[in-house]
């Protein structure tokens, strides 16, 4: 595949701005694995996903980066079995694992990133990514880090503003040591959740998850908790601030959030539902993060693309079609002039939980085409303040949360503010 992507005003607001060629890598940026809450060792989930295609991977695990030691008990009652540890010992050679005695009971010892990425990393071929999910101690917000030098504790306080303190965090270290870094918020509507107002918050948000394999996650949304679909919060979060901030931008990111390797089921929070697909020159951790800080990268839940051209003048999708399978491509966005208003929200909290959204006007987020088939060009009319692509099709998504859900795409928003 090939993509010639130019988002979010590199040619529509500045002179000149081409990418240059590069090619796709499919990537997921959230999983986790037994360094924190995930149930199988480390590298037999980097083996699951480099042996299916993958090309990059991120281990976002709670709190922490993998480094130092880490001991974790087998035992028939824990998530490390002995049949876990003979597993790995087939896999990659008993001379591999690492079994110590503490307090009489056998530990073995989990691979670091550095150990890891010696074992699987090939020039070109296969990367691990730095990475770490930010877990607050009051719930939320998650937030995650790629590409970090160091681990960034949790904290305890307020969403809007752990947004902003992660984020500036983030941002301190990645001017400390020279390298790019990204950070997605994970999940808005996962447990008491992150409001749209809370969001708004955020000064550095450039990227949130729109898709999330996790059961648990309500990416769909609550009418019963107020809260709007993850795809609702990211429309008005862009419709409301473009006008105010020409320069914001907001990023779909669709993740897996693996936690289940073992025992395979819609409720469980298994690995190969939702991944991005990256365009890049170098398969390296700078160029990834610097591909995804400029938009050169789709969401997905199986449905790949070929091409996508925003230009001065029009926005155009390409599938990279399948036989026997129908699509539909609907371009979304939100016209200026649009009805600002809002109302309280539907549900009424009781102790600040869980965290309802405003209701906001119908004129956000509004379906401004609809083609079917697998190419689609929508020309721009000159009133809209940005534009992005949904992409459905009507081939099964493999294992889904959802009963029957069928694969899709998002493409990231082309702004189009004067």
């Amino acid at each position: 595949m090939r993509m010639r992507l130019i988002a979010l005003g590199l040619v529509l607001m500045m002179s000149g701005g081409a990418f240059a060629e590069g090619q796709w890598y499919k990537g997921v940026t959230h999983i986790h694995t037994l360094w924190s809450d995930g149930d199988m060792a480390p590298e037999m989930v980097v083996d699951w996903y480099k042996t299916r295609g993958y090309d990059f991977v991120c281990l976002s695990e709670h709190n922490r980066l993998q480094e130092g030691e880490k001991l974790v008990a087998i035992s028939e009652k824990n998530k490390l079995t002995p049949e876990h540890v003979a597993a790995i010992e087939k896999r990659f050679g008993a001379d591999w694992v690492t079994v110590k005695e503490e307090d009489g009971n056998p530990k073995m010892q989990l691979k670091t990133h550095v150990e890891m990425g010696e074992y699987f990393n090939e020039a070109g071929k296969f990367l691990m990514v730095p990475a770490e999910e930010m877990t607050s101690i009051s719930g939320a917000p998650h937030v995650n880090v790629i590409n970090p030098r160091e681990q960034v504790p949790g904290r305890y306080g307020d969403p809007g503003m752990l947004l902003n303190k992660y984020m500036d965090e983030v941002h301190a270290q990645s001017e400390k040591y020279g390298v790019p870094m990204m950070t997605h918020v994970n999940h808005v509507n996962f447990s008491d959740g992150v409001s749209i107002e809370q969001m708004m918050q955020a000064r550095r948000l450039q990227f949130m998850e729109i898709y999330n394999g996790h059961p648990s996650i309500r990416f769909e949304g609550s009418e019963k908790l107020g809260m709007p679909a993850e795809e609702r919060h990211w429309d008005v979060l862009l419709s409301m601030r473009l006008p105010k901030e020409p320069e914001f931008i907001l990023y779909g990111m669709s993740t897996d959030d693996s936690h289940n390797y073992h025992k395979w089921a819609a409720r469980e929070s298994n690995p190969g539902r939702g991944w991005v697909m990256v365009r890049s020159e170098k398969l390296e951790e700078n160029a990834l993060v610097e591909a995804m800080q400029r938009g050169d990268f789709y969401g997905t839940t199986g449905l790949l693309l070929d091409d996508v051209v925003a230009n001065d003048t029009s926005y155009t999708v390409d599938i990279a079609e399948e036989a026997g399978v129908s699509y539909t491509i609907e371009f979304v966005g939100t016209r200026t002039g649009f009805d600002t208003s809002s109302t309280e929200p539907t549900v009424k909290p009781e102790g600040g939980t869980p965290r309802p959204s405003r209701v906001y006007s119908d004129d956000i987020g509004v379906v401004l085409a609809t083609v079917e088939g697998p190419e689609a060009t929508y020309t721009y009319k000159g009133d809209e303040l940005y534009v992005r692509a949904r992409i459905m099709s009507t081939k099964p998504q493999d294992n889904p949360v959802e009963k029957d859900a069928k694969q899709r795409a998002w493409t990231q928003p082309v702004r189009l503010v004067k």
